[in-house]
């Protein structure tokens, strides 16, 4: 199930999205929560962790999710994304790269998170 939460980890605020198992109808209104979630924060603040999966769906409008990423950027201060198969991140690395924003790609959770808390 889908969750959208901060977390706390070595005394950094992180905004984490649980994707993995999000299904596919499920997928733009979850973008959307973040967004708004994002919204409520100040510029260059954030440090957001998406973490993927197996279950993680291939998105069907990828308009929509590169235009969000470039709406949503000007709240992220360093930004990851966990656990894809090779598959979705070539898909994902696509759509990232479209969307002008630097978004570092990690095989599992606790390095994204490492590298996030790592950032200055």
């Amino acid at each position: 199930m889908p969750l959208i939460e901060f977390i706390e980890y070595k005394g950094k605020k992180i905004l984490r999205a649980d994707i993995n198992g999000c299904g596919v109808e499920k997928f733009e209104d979850l973008f959307i929560e973040l967004g708004e979630l994002l919204k409520k924060e100040p510029p260059e603040s954030v440090l957001s962790l998406a973490v993927c999966g197996p279950e993680t769906p291939i998105f069907t409008n990828k308009e929509f999710l590169i235009k969000l990423l470039q709406n949503n950027g000007p709240y992220i201060k360093f930004a990851a994304i966990s656990g894809f198969d090779r598959l979705r991140t070539g898909i994902y690395s696509s759509v990232i790269s479209a969307s002008g924003r630097n978004v570092m790609l990690f095989p599992t959770e606790k390095e994204a998170i490492e590298w996030l808390v790592s950032r200055k």
